[in-house]
């Protein structure tokens, strides 16, 4: 038993690769970056709340670098219709920001609760925070947390940044 075979290659066609799910640049729709940097912005807010939340419930509150830097990504793409082409490097200075916000929120919540037992006199609790957050000898305290946040956010930025480079 013999199966039909396929018709010849038309000399004066090239022949292409037959990719009928394969996605064409037409077929994307247009970039927004303005709402998938709104919506990212989201995923930054929610994440930098998390890590407080983590920080207060005393587990390792680094964790979040990488919830900040999908989430982000997740949501740009779900609201800009596409993955980040226009909006990568805002994308990625967006979660870099979130990262550092989300180290000083950790800083901040401990002078939030050291106010109290110190009984500061004569500085109010936000300048109290406000001089906690800028003060190097606070911070060197925070050290470990520090590397550990670097480290994920670059996890995470890298992972985010391959997977939309990938997708180009």
């Amino acid at each position: 038993m013999s199966f039909p075979s396929s018709p010849p290659d038309q000399p004066d066609q090239p022949s292409q690769p037959s990719q009928p799910y394969a996605p064409t640049a037409a077929a994307l729709p247009p970039e927004r970056v303005g709402l998938g940097l709104l919506a990212a912005t989201g995923a930054v807010v929610g994440g930098i709340v998390l890590t407080v939340v983590i920080w207060r419930l005393g587990f390792v509150a680094a964790i979040s670098s990488l919830v900040i830097a999908f989430g982000a990504a997740y949501l740009y793409e779900a609201a800009a219709g596409r993955p980040a082409r226009k909006g990568l490097v805002p994308l990625l200075l967006l979660i870099v920001v979130g990262v550092i916000v989300s180290f000083f929120a950790i800083v901040a919540s401990d002078a939030y609760d050291v106010y109290d037992d110190l009984g500061v006199i004569g500085l109010s609790r936000p300048a109290f925070i406000r001089e906690a957050i800028t003060e190097p000898e606070v911070l060197q305290e925070y050290g470990k947390d520090l590397a550990l946040f670097g480290i994920l956010a670059v996890v995470g930025i890298v992972g985010v940044g391959r997977r939309l480079l990938a997708s180009r």
